[in-house]
């Protein structure tokens, strides 16, 4: 039996080929300056399920695993037992006794005979369990133990403390962190389970994000689905399963902390702080910084994605009130940022963090949900060729394509079609010569991980030297051209400024590539409120025109062109914020999610309240009673008079009338 579960065990692990390698590279060697692997990574992430594999290669390998779990032993002397146990030591040999030296003593012996008959592996799981027991482990076992023995330590967090201060133990550690998997491993693991539908396979890509035990999980669930047979679990089950798993390292008094942190992108202290509308103390921020799922990241820190999601979804599902206020205070948040650095600096990373908290379910789905293994570059001698094929390649090989997106509120799936010839739009007014003759950091190559080119924009800075191309050329020329004489002066700045930029053309050689297609997004976000004035020439298709909309992007009404290439009008999308118009721009987006900023919040008494609590009022001056609207809202009437009771308070009164005539002056 323990072959066969061996062999499925095998069959299934995807991904993990290069620590295995690491593994069996140090395995061959008798003694190696690295003898300590530290296996580290968060919940479910496969850390068991490595050290199987790298038991199963020791063993043919003709070596001694062994393994010792922090969960089954609490004293040293309990691990001594446990380790003794292992290495098939006489029981009527083992002294039942307290006296630690002695056992220690004993187990060093025995690992040190085991030694000599071959080599020896000694693996510790769940190394966040080993607790007081570390110090003498680390102190009184490993540092006496022979250098022959390879060890493993796995556990949530990287070893650290004395094992990073100290020259001697830091020398002999190699970190080994799991990640996620990627989609190529996804998708193996998927067709070895049975299931290999394209549109399948991605859904369970974009759901679980590469983490192994949600994947585990979603994939069972779906052959039994496909099978008509008895339901598994359900996917909100597979979510608060696996985040049961994630927050069982979380204490109490720090949950809060954590729900916090899922409704933001991005974190740090002063963000969470601003949030809480409470200061967080710099040792709450380094225990939750400390977490397993969180990570550090260029700008801040971030919970693992799929954490961050399932966590967030259950929030606003048990408390919507809120998770709503969180949301509004990362909205006001970034918008004093932006507002307060205007004219000052570059603005980029809170333009786009802040477009993540207003954009709308197409702006959060297309453009912020995967990492990005991307970079640009400008177009150069040395790339042409490059550019050229790119563009060669998009014609010979583009086809219609469904681009599968997902609310991330909801976690339904919806998708566009994006038809080839509209894809093709933009890129057939692409010449670049023209473009690198004009300005050479007009045309940019964008790379993926294999350094294998993905995409290619056109970007023109609006300046003096620009504008004759702008009013002569497609796409650019319709709309130049309607401009007035002063509006083209204030636009007419020297060859090495510009007053805005002019998009061409953000092409990608696959829209349903979502990271790709996310990449050129955040392009043009990042350039929206530092670049003060941006026009744009989309194709006239819903997809677009969707994502411009929400954007903020305002459409002109008096100005098409008939530059593509099946003359259909098309409208141009232009966003203006320079001088005060950034102020009114930035209102105007935060007022259209009903948000208000603190000023405006302390003149609208309405603003003072919860969602909940603004229905309760609207539901009173219509007259209903507390019945009444506990029944419209299904809540109990006690929770209809504690709202009430906030209610007066906040407001300062003391009747139902008086809070009607209140609501009604208001308005």
């Amino acid at each position: 039996m323990s072959n066969a579960i061996d062999l499925m065990e095998q069959h299934y692990l995807v991904g993990r080929d290069d620590e295995v390698a690491v593994f069996n590279e140090r395995l061959g060697l008798d003694s190696t300056q690295e003898r300590i692997i530290n296996v580290y990574g968060t919940g479910g992430i496969g850390k068991s399920f490595l050290l199987n594999e790298f038991r199963r290669h020791s063993e043919q390998d003709g070596a001694m695993f062994l393994l010792i779990d922090g969960r089954v032993f609490v004293t040293p002397q309990e691990f001594c037992y446990q380790l003794l146990r292992a290495l098939r030591y006489p029981i009527n040999e083992i002294p039942m006794t307290d006296d630690l030296s002695l056992l220690t003593d004993i187990c060093l012996d025995a690992m040190h005979e085991a030694t000599g008959k071959g080599k020896t592996v000694l693996a510790l799981d769940t190394f966040e369990e080993f607790g007081d027991s570390e110090h003498w482990l680390r102190e009184e076992f490993l540092a006496r133990i022979s250098p022959r023995v390879l060890i493993v330590i796995s556990g949530r967090l990287p070893l650290q403390g004395r094992w990073l201060y100290s020259p001697a133990w830091r020398n002999l550690i190699y970190r080994m962190p799991l990640s996620d998997l990627d989609y190529e491993s996804v998708k193996r693991y998927l067709v070895r389970s049975g299931i290999d539908g394209e549109e399948t396979v991605h859904r369970i890509w974009v759901q679980t994000k590469g983490h192994p035990l949600t994947l585990a999980l979603f994939a069972s669930t779906t052959l039994v689905r496909n099978q008509h047979k008895a339901k598994l679990m359900g996917t909100d089950e597979i979510f608060v399963h696996v985040v049961n798993v994630w927050l069982k390292e979380v204490p109490e008094a720090y949950r809060m902390l954590v729900e916090t942190a899922s409704a933001l992108r991005h974190f740090n202290q002063e963000l969470l702080s601003f949030v809480l509308e409470k200061p967080i103390t710099a040792n709450q921020f380094k225990k939750l910084a400390e977490l397993s799922f969180v990570q550090r990241a260029d700008r801040g820190w971030l919970l693992h994605d799929l954490l961050r999601d399932a966590v967030s979804r259950e929030l606003r599902l048990r408390e919507p009130d809120r998770y709503e206020r969180l949301w509004k205070r990362c909205v006001l948040y970034y918008y004093y940022k932006i507002k307060n650095a205007a004219g000052k600096k570059s603005v980029g990373w809170d333009n786009a963090e802040w477009f993540y908290y207003i954009g709308d379910q197409l702006i959060q789905s297309a453009f912020y949900q995967h990492s990005l293994p991307y970079s640009s570059e400008p177009l150069t001698l040395s790339n042409w060729k490059e550019a050229e094929q790119y563009i060669d390649d998009r014609y010979r090989h583009t086809k219609d394509v469904r681009i599968p997106l997902m609310d991330p509120n909801t976690g339904e799936p919806y998708e566009y079609l994006y038809k080839a010839e509209v894809s093709l739009y933009g890129l057939k007014h692409i010449h670049l010569k023209e473009l690198f003759e004009l300005d050479t950091g007009i045309v940019k190559l964008t790379r993926d991980s294999s350094g294998i080119v993905r995409g290619l924009s056109a970007i023109i800075p609006i300046n003096g030297h620009t504008l004759d191309y702008l009013k002569s050329k497609p796409l650019s020329s319709a709309y130049f051209n309607s401009l007035s004489q002063s509006e083209l002066n204030a636009l007419n700045v020297p060859r090495h400024t510009r007053a805005g930029y002019f998009f061409k053309t953000l092409d990608v050689h696959d829209s349903s590539d979502l990271p790709m297609l996310q990449w050129t997004g955040i392009t043009f976000i990042s350039h929206i409120l530092s670049s003060t004035f941006i026009v744009a020439a989309p194709p006239p298709d819903p997809f677009c025109h969707s994502i411009f909309y929400s954007l903020g992007c305002q459409i002109t009404k008096n100005v098409v062109h008939f530059d593509y290439e099946d003359r259909t009008p098309a409208p141009l999308f232009v966003i203006d914020t320079r001088g005060e118009k950034l102020h009114d721009y930035l209102k105007g987006m935060i007022a259209s999610n009903g948000i208000v900023t603190e000023d405006e919040e302390r003149d609208i008494p309405s603003a003072q309240l919860t969602v909940k609590e603004r229905e309760i009022v609207e539901l009173i001056v219509k007259g209903h009673t507390n019945m009444e609207i506990a029944n419209l809202l299904f809540i109990s009437e006690a929770t209809v008079k504690k709202h009430l009771s906030n209610i007066f308070k906040k407001w300062d009164i003391k009747s139902r009338t008086r809070l009607i005539n209140f609501y009604l002056k208001s308005r």
